[in-house]
């Protein structure tokens, strides 16, 4: 049986870093002293996960729309928006067409309304790229485009920002549970880039077109993907409950599979510093 681990998104900050990200926001300190100070903890996250599959933690993300909304010409941010009826918001992304790159993804560089740039801060043999699928980017943003312009036009920004870093590894969120008929076509990109796939739910009304690594379900949508990807993903830890999953009930749970990906249900942000830790260290385990 082989057993691969997952740990993506923006994780939470330490509260130094969140005291210095604050003393940023007021002017008190420049962007390449707070670029400094966020790679820091970044490499203590990297040294931490290397034996697993992980992204960048994204502790100069705001939100996960917010960096791509300033890069690309033809979006641009709209208000702070609610997430379907969480206490989580987001700058809502209004797109008129979706164009080239204004600013390089790679590059120390100062951008509005978000700690500097680069996108990643890429680093060890197991880092993904993380990039919100192209189904929540569009319904989660104010547009009169076409979805399947959209689509392609999107995956085309996805795949130029991933050749830049050299990045053939990449985990798309859906964060949004889908509609009926709802549809994502991967069918070249996934040809091109070892993709896995966050989902959070009704993930049997989705339709994908293009074989994946792995999708992320929960544990009892597995039956819906199990021929969609080359083998399954379970988001069997919670990425917003503080409870602590069992291990020894996860363990039994995943006995049947002969390959099989763990991870969590949505990014942990919304958690605070230490359940995280404690969520990861429980992954790490598994």
């Amino acid at each position: 049986m082989s057993v691969k681990k997952l740990v993506y998104g923006i994780y939470p900050k330490t509260n130094e870093l969140r005291l210095e990200i604050g003393r940023w926001e007021r002017g008190i300190i420049p962007d390449s002293v707070l670029n400094e100070k966020i790679n820091d903890e970044k490499y203590i996250f990297y040294d931490k996960v290397k034996d697993i599959y992980y992204t960048d933690p994204l502790y100069n993300w705001y939100d996960i729309f917010r960096p791509l909304s300033r890069i690309v010409n033809g979006i641009s941010l709209g208000p702070l928006t609610r997430f379907l009826e969480t206490n989580t918001f987001y700058r809502i992304p209004e797109i008129s067409d979706v164009k080239d790159f204004n600013l390089e993804p790679d590059k120390f560089q100062k951008i509005d309304d978000n700690p500097p740039l680069p996108l990643y801060l890429k680093h060890g043999i197991n880092f993904h790229g993380l990039l919100p699928s192209p189904y929540s980017f569009y319904y989660m943003s104010k547009t009169l485009m076409d979805y399947n312009d959209f689509n392609k036009k999107i995956l085309n920004i996805y795949s130029r920002i991933l050749d830049i870093y050299s990045i053939k590894n990449v985990v798309l969120l859906d964060p949004l549970y889908y509609k009926n008929d709802a549809y994502i076509d991967l069918s070249d990109f996934a040809k091109k880039y070892n993709v896995i796939l966050i989902t959070s739910g009704n993930v049997s009304k989705l339709k994908i077109n293009g074989k994946l690594e792995s999708i992320a379900v929960r544990p009892d949508e597995v039956d819906y993907i199990i021929n969609k990807c080359s083998y399954p993903g379970i988001s069997i830890f919670s990425g917003d409950n503080t409870k602590m999953e069992d291990l020894k009930t996860i363990r039994k749970e995943i006995s049947g599979y002969d390959n099989v990906l763990l991870t969590h249900s949505t990014y942990m942000d919304f958690l605070p510093r230490v359940i995280a830790d404690k969520k990861m260290d429980l992954i790490l385990e598994a």
